[in-house]
């Protein structure tokens, strides 16, 4: 996955993708608000050491587990506002593609550039966006 920038070995796709299933399958059917706060920690953790390496540091860790909080509670009144207009697909796009510029604005405030285009699978200036057809 990319070059090496800086911050140690990288977990694998394959071992990324068999923790977060088995991060998953260890949930109870409903958990509650602090098991799904752990979990969503725990993921982020992962995707940080499979796109950024294992040695990333804690305190950027911390700060983009902070944004991650910002934008959750974003997501869920972009859930109600998608609920409230539910026959109009394109202010919805508009709205979840502001979400996720905000989302990477945010990042690029701790992550540098490497590692913010490594995080996102993003090339040179590319603007995150949600494929979408109308």
């Amino acid at each position: 996955m990319g070059t090496d920038i800086g911050h140690g070995p990288r977990l694998s796709a394959r071992e990324y993708e068999r923790r977060i299933v088995e991060l998953y399958a260890g949930l109870p059917p409903r958990p509650g608000r602090e098991e799904e706060a752990r979990v969503r920690r725990l993921e982020l953790d992962l995707t940080v050491d499979h796109r950024l390496g294992r040695d990333f540091p804690k305190e950027k860790r911390e700060a983009l587990w902070n944004i991650q909080q910002q934008v959750e509670k974003k997501r869920i009144r972009l859930a109600f506002h998608w609920l409230a207009h539910i026959v109009s697909y394109k202010p919805l796009y508009r709205k979840a593609n502001r979400l996720a510029g905000f989302l990477v604005d945010e990042y690029s405030k701790v992550l540098t550039k490497e590692e913010l285009e490594a995080f996102f699978d993003l090339k040179e200036n590319e603007k995150p966006a949600l494929p979408m057809d109308f």
